[in-house]
Parts: C-alpha cells; structure tokens; sequence
C-alpha cells in the first residue's frame, strides 16, 4: 500500500457526535426558522402600507397565527431533507436542499392561510416572502457548510482496488474534488488478502470500493465498515441501481454510491424521543381503564400472573425487560417446549387469542417505551440469544441494533407472519437507512389499520412471542 500520509488518523466518528457537532446543527435548524419568519414578516411591512394601520395589523395578526404551524412544517421538512447533515456535502448540495425547503415551506404556508380563511395573509406577501427566504437561506446553508469544514475532522480516504492501474483510474477520478469534500487521500490498497485490507481499512475514515471488487470481499468491507462506523463510497454496477435510497457523490464522471453509518442523528434521536414520551403518555392514559380490564381478564381465564416479561436487546446491545400481557398458560416453556408461536398454539389461552388478534397484548409495552428502553417505531426486539444465532446465519444482523427496538415497524407492517429472518433484516435496515419522522407517523397509521381483528392481520407483528428459541418442537 501506498500512503501519502503517514500522520496519525484522527478520530472522525468522536467529532461528528461531538457536542459541538450537536451545537452546530441546532444552530442551523434555530437560525433557518428564524430566516423563515423574518423573511415573510418582512414582506409584510414591504407589501402593505403602514400608514393604513388596520389592514397592517390584521395581516400581521393573520401571519402570527400561522407561523407555529409554518414553524413547525419547516422543522420537519429539515428533517426530511437531511438539511443538518453537512458531512462531506458541496454546495450544490445545500443549495438543493435549500430551494426545495423554501418551495415547500411557501406551499405550506399558502395551505395554512387559506384552510385558516386568513386572506389578508395574501399570496404577494407569500412570493415576495419566498424571494427573501430563498436568498437568506442559500446564504444560511453555505456559511454553515462553510462552518461545518472547522467542526468535522478532514477525512481519510483509502481506495480498495484489484489492481493498480484499477486504483489509479479511481484516483485520477476523485483527486479534483477531495479538497472540495474535505477529504485528505491516503492511498490505495489491492484486494487480494481480505485481513491485511481490513487492517489498513482501521487506519482510515472513508473507504473507496472500485465495482471490479468481487461480491464475497465487498460483503465483508462493507460489514466491517459498518461495524466500525466508515464511510464507505461504493463504485455501482448495474445491478446495484436496485438499492433503495442512496446519496451519489460524483468523482468527475464517476459516479458513486455514499453508504453513511448507520444510525439516527442527534436531532433525529431528540425529536423521535420527544414523540415516544408524547405518544405513550398518551396511550398510557387512554387506555389504562382498559389495561386494568384486561388483567382483570387474563387472571379470572388462567393461573398465573396477569403480565408477562422477557429479557430483550436493544439499542447497542443494551438488555431489558419487556413487558405484555400473558397470551399463554403459565409456565408453558417448561409444559410444551419453547418453539415459535403458530396461528393454532395450544399454548395459548382463550382470552390470549382475542389479546394477540387485536395485538392489545402489546400495551404494557407502553411503559417500556416512556422509560426509554424502546420506542414506538423502530425494529422488533429480539431475545439476546437469537441476536447471536441469526447473526451466525445471517451476517450483519446485529446492525439492527444501530436503534432501539420498537413496537410497530416497517418488517411489522410490511411482512408476513412467515416472513424469514433475512427479508426483516432488510426492511430494518431501510427503516435505519431512511428514516424521518413523517415515516415514523406513516408507519404507526399503518399499524393501526393492521390492528383490526382478522385473521389475515394475526400475529402480523410477530417476534414477539412468548417462550420462543431455535430448538425443534418437542
């Protein structure tokens, strides 16, 4: 391998979750709401003539009105554009982004004002105050990437490649634009001994991967990578355009493929928190005259406790007691065997059968999820043993671990009762890979349609059974 730097790689991962990196992105997000709501009132005061106090006064009255909802859609569309993640973007990139958040907060805002019946709010008011954020907003963007520059470490680029004149032909691509994404170049590796590559890949924070690179040794890169939280910028074949969302970064005409760490942001982690808080307070209270009917229920149907508690793994590895209402006869592990539940279990009690049709069994969970141990959307929880036994057979398994558990999700909502452990995997890791808010609220209005008793909708947010391992029905 050849270095052109032999200086000590520093640690990129600790600046990038820094709290300065946290302070920088909620400094972006108060100062683009702020560009928001100055641009607009200042259309007003352009707009209307001020020596006519009351049609002044009622426009800046109907403006008011509008801007916690405005401030609010703009917050989310940040999310949604990623607008906060500066890391190894150009400017073009945040100029995109940035007229697509104008063009969106303008439409939302119009919205507002007419379902509002606000019409002194007009529609010159809203163009000119487009204008201005526009402007203000694309100048917001490129300061803070700007910023951004002296809050992240540069990076440390290694090229993997099956040759040399492969790792020169990738070079020749990116070195024009290394300086632009703040990426220093390390050198270039051949993939021909896959421990030594990964050794070097330690000494680097971002990893080119040329396509002539066979399927067998990227499976492993990429898992390693992942593992260890690299960047990792992936040369595409043809087949590979199937992939779900990605972001390209191009190297002159070569096109690549950015697969970020996974994991949510800081500001993503803090606004999902702030929902589960909100949502479980809430369901707490709705349904605790049901929950105490329920338990009520379980113990007059069976013997045995009312609840039901498992050791589950989530976010890093972290163990915790889950929670829910016993659907089987006590003790059935040590009666029956422990095997997955199935639609006719003889385990299961009378009143469990109407309890995990209606999945109301779940509820307790609710509890779980406002001490933090998991969340309302997020992947299904899995016992810490079967983590180990699927990681074995499916690799990179434990990357659903990147976020705490959940109790709906995409695998939920979006499989079968027999859907195999590789496709759940898959649609976890989409979930990770895409998330924002408004998918989480598409996801729980989803699982609130899949909760209406059938039985094509049993069990469809399955894993979560009780006395349930790999071992064969005895």
């Amino acid at each position: 391998m050849t270095f052109k730097h032999k200086d000590q790689v520093a640690e990129l991962l600790n600046r990038r979750r820094s709290g300065l990196a946290h302070m920088f992105k909620i400094l972006y997000i108060v100062g683009e709401l702020l560009i928001i709501n100055i641009s607009l009132i200042a259309a007003l005061f352009i707009i209307y003539d001020r020596t006519n106090t009351s049609t002044f006064d009622k426009s800046l009255l109907d403006y008011l009105r509008t801007a916690p909802f405005l401030s609010l859609a703009a917050f989310l569309y940040i999310d949604y554009l990623g607008m906060t993640h500066f890391f190894r973007k150009n400017r073009v990139d945040v100029v995109s982004a940035g007229i697509q958040l104008v063009f969106l907060t303008t439409i939302t805002g119009a919205a507002i004002a007419y379902f509002g019946t606000w019409f002194s709010f007009s529609r010159y008011s809203m163009a000119l105050g487009g204008v201005l954020m526009l402007v203000l907003t694309c100048l917001w963007s490129l300061f803070c990437l700007e910023l951004s520059k002296h809050i992240y470490s540069k990076g440390k680029l290694l090229i993997v490649a099956v040759s040399k004149d492969d790792a020169d032909r990738m070079y020749m691509k990116v070195c024009g634009q290394l300086k632009t994404l703040h990426i220093n170049y390390l050198g270039y590796t051949i993939m021909d001994h896959v421990p030594r590559v990964l050794r070097l890949v330690d000494k680097s924070t971002e990893v080119l991967v040329s396509s002539a690179v066979s399927e067998s040794d990227k499976s492993q890169l990429y898992l390693y990578c992942a593992d260890r939280d690299k960047t990792v910028y992936v040369v595409p074949q043809f087949s590979d355009l199937i992939y779900t969302k990605f972001r390209v970064v191009q190297f002159e005409d070569m096109p690549t493929f950015m697969i970020d760490s996974l994991g949510l942001t800081f500001q993503q982690r803090v606004l999902k928190r702030t929902f589960d808080v909100i949502f479980s307070l809430l369901a707490i209270l709705l349904t605790t005259p049901l929950q105490l009917v329920i338990a009520l229920l379980v113990k007059m149907d069976s013997k045995g406790p009312a609840l039901y508690s498992q050791d589950r793994i989530t976010r890093s590895g972290r163990i915790y007691r889950v929670y829910k209402f016993r659907t089987m006869e006590d003790e059935a592990e040590e009666k029956y065997g422990a095997f997955q539940s199935s639609l006719d279990d003889p385990r299961v009690t009378r009143i469990g059968k109407h309890l995990r049709n209606t999945h109301i069994d779940e509820l307790p969970q609710f509890f779980n999820i406002l001490k933090g141990d998991m969340s309302v959307v997020g992947p299904r929880s899995d016992r810490p043993t079967t983590i180990g036994e699927f990681e074995d057979s499916i690799p990179g398994y434990n990357q659903r671990l990147k976020v705490k558990a959940g109790l709906t999700g995409l695998a939920q909502i979006s499989g079968k009762y027999n859907t195999s452990p590789e496709d759940k995997l898959s649609f976890d890791m989409m979930y990770i890979k895409n998330y924002s808010f408004l998918i989480d609220m598409k996801i729980v209005l989803q699982t609130i349609w899949a909760m209406i008793p059938s039985r094509k909708n049993y069990n469809i947010m399955d894993g979560d059974f009780e006395n349930w391992e790999f071992v064969p029905k005895k």
